[in-house]
């Protein structure tokens, strides 16, 4: 991790769960990362508690609702503006509808598909074009995946099928974006999918956290965090394409 010692990386969806752990490790490592999400005052307690701690990187709280294409591309420029070059791209924003698609009214299938695709292409682009504006030859793009991009997911406490959509075609988009940068004469931008299994955040609704008898059963955020430096701190000639992680004993 230390050649990404100083340089900026964008965390979106870093107010809670895995992002804010996400945005916690990258800033502890040194790297002064752009937290992401709507809700700016959690972002200004992590920026504030990163600072009490020591952390030798900071993070910079940037209030945005990635549902909206205006919205990524503000960050970005932000981003621009005031710091520079992106080094690394961490997409982890993401929503998710429990009710089955015949129960989801036309705003929230609009939103998930904005939020989870559209925002994660949109900002695939803009950080690549970051990198080639400022010559950041080994970038590195992660974006947070699912099991549910690789299988359907067929519970009784939940529906995953629209959330499951996206997610599937977030594992063809990062195959995509791979092949994308390769064709950038000189750069060596890397591209990771990293799929969880369950993890206990509040984007699971609680009967099914309470359904694994075994607290130990079920995924922390920290994992999906280690997983995310495991992947940066590979030596640059190593690509960690997929990276599935997930309980021990999970039947998906």
């Amino acid at each position: 991790m230390e050649r990404f010692a100083g340089r900026v990386a964008v965390v979106t969806g870093a107010s809670a769960g895995i992002g804010a752990c996400i945005a916690s490790d990258l800033a502890k490592a040194g790297m002064v990362v752009v937290g992401v999400a709507r809700r700016r005052d959690r972002l200004q307690d992590l920026a504030a508690s990163l600072k009490a701690c020591g952390a030798t990187g900071r993070l910079e709280a940037v209030q945005a609702d990635l549902s909206s294409v205006e919205e990524v591309r503000r960050v970005f420029q932000w981003v621009e503006d005031n710091l520079g070059a992106v080094s690394v791209l961490v997409n982890n924003a993401a929503v998710i509808h429990h009710k089955p698609t015949q129960e989801l009214d036309l705003t929230k299938i609009q939103n998930i598909i904005a939020t989870n695709l559209t925002a994660v292409t949109v900002g695939c682009k803009e950080a690549i074009g970051s990198m080639k504006k400022h010559d950041i030859k080994d970038g590195h793009i992660i974006t947070i995946n699912s099991v549910a991009g690789h299988v359907v997911i067929n519970s009784p406490l939940m529906s995953l099928s629209l959330y499951s959509s996206t997610k599937h075609a977030i594992t063809a988009l990062c195959r995509g974006v791979r092949f994308d940068v390769q064709r950038i004469p000189g750069f060596k931008i890397r591209v990771t999918s990293l799929s969880p299994g369950a993890v206990d955040t509040d984007m699971l609704p609680r009967q099914y956290v309470k359904s694994f008898a075994d607290p130990e059963r079920i995924l922390k955020p920290s994992n999906v965090s280690n997983a995310v430096l495991y992947a940066l701190a590979c030596p640059p000639s190593v690509e960690i394409t997929e990276l599935t992680i997930q309980p021990i004993g999970e039947a998906w």
